[in-house]
């Protein structure tokens, strides 16, 4: 198995062409798998999307796995903390990479595999030079360090003995890396971020604007000196964690005192808020969540009417929760029914969830 690297670019939020180079079997998702790191940064610096995809991927787990012809007990072999780190990859990153660990070319257990460990074996037609099927998968502890922690390859999924690998990928053109469901809600996952990032510089110059400091007398200095005085006011005012809050310029009038301004935008308060709910309401869109299900804790406006709740859980299930269930479905399934060919796997819905989604006429008033 060769072991040369290639990647897949694409930039922070163009989407771009996923093809891997021609000629090479080790295949990333971008530079050292940067493109899942991107996307697992925008579920950790984006509270709104990180809420979103939790509650999704709470109702994909439900009360975890069945099977419903009683053939076998599916967590005897997946526990349920894999199953939700697996579902959480799914839903994160638009891959998950299920281990498969056989004893006598039999599944005994299935673990979680964060996907930003793994790369792609492909298939190269040696007369064509064109890449064709995946027939494998590369496991690095951090593609970063290579040549520390060297990757290590696994059979796809199959009839190998060992560990194994099976690729669980949302539905997409893309044959080899799909980008998540949620792709179109990237740039207002970096928008909340850095409104975060705003709101703590803003903390932590004591809620004052941005700092000018006007430092006259510049056309004695060198173009050296000058730099060497903005990195000496830039430490003695800010430190590493406020250096943005501060300009330095420099100028030639003649004289010698320091002069300190303090900028605020007009508006600041009103932008924010306006900014804040509009990439709540772009990321809520992304992911094809109704507003009455998934306003954030603290927010206003939670309905209390039954059926206009069970309503919107059902279109939930129809929209995102069954298709993404059916997607993972396939995939467990394939590796339990080499355990027992006649078991059904499935989801269990959570109690409380069954009584939602029943008709309001069904629902019985409590006794006063």
């Amino acid at each position: 198995m060769a072991r040369n690297v290639t990647h897949v670019e694409f930039s922070a939020y163009d989407p771009g062409i996923t093809k891997p180079s021609v000629g090479t079997q080790y295949t990333l998702n971008g530079p050292d798998n940067a493109n899942f790191k991107k996307y697992q940064d925008a579920y950790d610096d984006s509270p709104t999307n990180a809420f979103i995809i939790k509650t999704i991927v709470n109702y994909i787990v439900g009360n975890g796995l069945e099977d419903k012809n009683g053939k076998i007990k599916p967590h005897d072999y997946i526990s349920k903390q894999d199953l939700r780190l697996i579902c959480n990859d799914f839903k994160i990153t638009g891959s998950a990479f299920p281990q498969i660990i056989n004893f006598q070319k039999k599944p005994i257990a299935i673990k979680h595999t964060p996907s930003m460990r793994v790369g792609l074996n492909i298939d190269i037609d040696p007369r064509s030079n064109t890449y064709m099927e995946v027939n494998g998968f590369w496991y690095c502890w951090d593609y970063k360090q290579k040549f520390q922690y060297p990757p290590k390859f696994y059979p796809m999924f199959g009839d190998s003995e060992g560990i194994e690998i099976i690729h669980i990928k949302q539905l997409s053109n893309e044959p080899y890396f799909p980008f998540p469901d949620w792709f179109s809600g990237l740039k207002s996952a970096k928008i909340e971020s850095a409104l975060i990032d705003d709101a703590i510089n803003h903390v932590t110059r004591g809620f004052q604007g941005k700092t000018v400091i006007n430092v006259n007398n510049g056309s004695m200095m060198s173009d050296e000196e000058k730099e060497e005085v903005k990195k000496q006011i830039k430490e003695g005012w800010t430190g590493t964690e406020n250096a943005d809050g501060v300009t330095i310029a420099i100028n030639d009038s003649p004289e010698e005192a320091i002069v300190v301004d303090t900028i605020e935008p007009r508006g600041r308060n009103e932008q924010f808020v306006t900014y804040d709910e509009t990439a709540e309401i772009k990321l809520m869109a992304a992911h094809s969540a109704m507003n009455i299900l998934f306003q954030r804790p603290g927010s206003s406006g939670f309905s209390n009417n039954a059926e206009e709740i069970a309503t919107a859980t059902d279109s939930l299930y129809l929209g995102v929760i069954n298709p993404m269930r059916e997607i993972i479905l396939d995939s467990l399934n394939k590796i339990f029914k080499k355990i027992d060919p006649e078991c059904d796997i499935d989801f269990v819905n959570f109690c409380q969830e069954k009584a939602i989604i029943s008709s309001p006429d069904e629902q019985t008033p409590p006794t006063p």
